[in-house]
This record gives structure tokens, sequence and C-alpha cells, in this order.
């Protein structure tokens, strides 16, 4: 008995394209992730680029409480010696030690805030949380806007260790918004709050064979230690009616990436006044 075989399927009879709704799902599925991957990256670089620069403002103001507490605690520790004025030139000569702190703290305190100013109305008063960063910069070139009003200013840092009592040179420390010399240092931040330094003034760069051969001289051009710029911070300092201490109010002000409204930050420093106690 003969068996019958069957006849092969003919496949191509069944073969066929995709349709255009299924290329058009696909290609939306396509486009969903990839949009919500690229959106994802997005926040995380934001929220990166916002975690760097709180990190560097509040690296700002630590370093700025810093700065006063050292000053601070050094003018006290010193005021059993006798002032760099009063010393002889043989005791300069034979390295006599003296207070070296004292101009720089009384330069600190001398521009304080008296609290009556301070609290008497918004042409003194400097607002927190602020509304927009450039509101105390205002008419910066003149003397109403309200760093100069409130008499900000911002310290040096690195300068600290080059502090000589009897010298001039302690202005390059203490950088005052009222002095018209130095208001135009403090700037609105462009990208977060923080301070420019630059090579101190008439020190060129080295490879502009203009270096002199003393080992202090390149060391010095080494060195980036007097302030361009402070974007976005600054100090004021206020003093207590009792006279007993001094608050200093460290500010910093910018625009995060992305956002139209400002991010602050703060810090107060609390000191008690020697001669108030």
């Amino acid at each position: 008995m003969l068996l019958k075989t069957k006849k092969p399927l003919d496949l191509s009879t069944t073969k066929r394209g995709d349709s255009m709704i299924e290329i058009m799902f696909a290609v939306a599925v396509f486009s969903l992730v990839a949009v919500l991957t690229i959106v994802m990256m997005n926040i995380g670089m934001t929220s990166a680029e916002n975690s760097l620069e709180l990190v560097t403002a509040r690296n700002e103001l630590n370093a700025q409480a810093e700065a006063l507490r050292f000053i601070h605690s050094s003018y006290i520790s010193e005021l059993t010696l006798p002032t760099c004025d009063s010393l002889t030139p043989e005791q300069k000569n034979n390295g006599e030690k003296c207070q070296q702190y004292e101009k720089l703290w009384k330069q600190i305190i001398d521009n304080a805030m008296d609290p009556a100013d301070y609290g008497g109305g918004s042409d003194y008063s400097i607002p927190y949380p602020l509304t927009s960063c450039r509101e105390v910069y205002d008419n910066l070139s003149g003397s109403s806007n309200l760093l100069s009003k409130n008499k900000a200013f911002i310290l040096n840092t690195r300068r600290l260790n080059k502090l000589n009592g009897a010298s001039s040179k302690d202005s390059n420390i203490y950088i005052s918004a009222a002095t018209p010399a130095t208001s135009g240092l403090f700037q609105p931040a462009p990208i977060n709050a923080r301070i420019i330094f630059t090579k101190s003034t008439g020190i060129v760069d080295d490879d502009e064979n203009n270096v002199t051969s003393s080992v202090n001289s390149i060391d010095d051009n080494l060195l980036y230690d007097e302030i361009g710029r402070a974007e976005g911070i600054w100090v004021v300092a206020i003093k207590d009616a009792s006279g007993k201490f001094y608050d200093f109010y460290i500010e910093a002000c910018w625009y995060s990436s992305g956002d139209n409204s400002p991010t602050s930050l703060d810090a107060v420093v609390r000191l008690l006044n020697p001669q108030g106690l």
C-alpha cells in the first residue's frame, strides 16, 4: 500500500512586512526611552552641580568664619604684649613679639554696624532670604547699595600668615565694600558664591622671563594671594548694644543651574569683646 506524502507548505504565502502602525509604535517606544534617559541624566547632572555649588559656597563661608575666630583669638592672646608701633627699631631687629593682630581686629570692629542703624529699616538691613541676589549690589558704583551701607567686607584668608602688625599692608586682608577702591571687587555670582584669587600686584608669570633669581621671588610668583573678586559672598559685622560682643553675618547668594530663584546660605559667628566684659 502506497502512502501519500504531504505537499510541503509554501511559506512564501505567509511572509509579510511590518505594518506602519507597528513601526510607529516601535519608534514611539524608542523615543520615550531615549527622552526619559536624557531627562534622568540631566536631573543627575543638575543635582551633582547643585551639590558642588553648595559645598563650594559652604567652604567659603566656613573659611571666613574660621578667619574671624583666628583673628579674634590671636588678638586676645596677644593683649599682654606691647603694640607693634611702640617697639623700638632695636626691639624690632631682635624679633621681639608684639600685638600683630591688634590693628586688623580693630579695623574690623571699628567698621561694625550699630544695631540702631541696622534695625532702622530696609535702608540698612539686608533681607534674608534674598528675593534677588542683585538687590544688594544695586548702585554698586555709588554709596547707596546695601553692601556699602552695611559696611560689608571679606577677609583675605591667604594673607593671614603674612600679617605684620607694624605694616600698612593690613588693608590687603580686610576688603571693604564701603571703600571706593575695593567696592568693585564685590560682584554678583555668575556661577556660584566664591572668592577669586589673583597674583599679587606687580607679580608676573614665570614664562615671561621677568622673574628675579631669588627664591622668595619665585615662591611669590607661584602664590595667588590677592582677592580679584568676591562673587556672591560678604560679611556684615554688628556690634551689641551693650558692647559685650559682635555678631558677624556671613552670607552667600547665587543662582543654581536652571533655577530662577536665588540660593542663599548664611552663617553667624558671635565673638566676645574683651574690652566690654
